[in-house]
């Protein structure tokens, strides 16, 4: 997807609409049978590519990837 398909999305969505994207892509993850430690590494991996792969996470769950190890136990 291109960037103006994600800005067209984003102005002309609904909030039903992002809503059901959003759970679908829970629900993808959730039900993706690939291990934890695959999907962590391609995460980080992707982050080695991206100046704000914070704002990736902080969209994703509230925390950048600092904030995401320390709360790791």
């Amino acid at each position: 997807m291109n960037k103006e398909q994600i800005e067209s999305i984003l102005n002309n969505a609904s909030e039903e609409f992002l809503e059901s994207f959003f759970e679908t892509l829970l629900n993808e993850i959730n039900s993706d049978d690939e291990p934890y430690f695959k999907k962590a590494r391609q995460l980080l991996l992707a982050s080695l590519n991206n100046k704000q792969a914070d704002d990736f996470f902080i969209a994703l769950c509230g925390w950048n990837l600092e904030s995401l190890f320390s709360r790791m136990i």
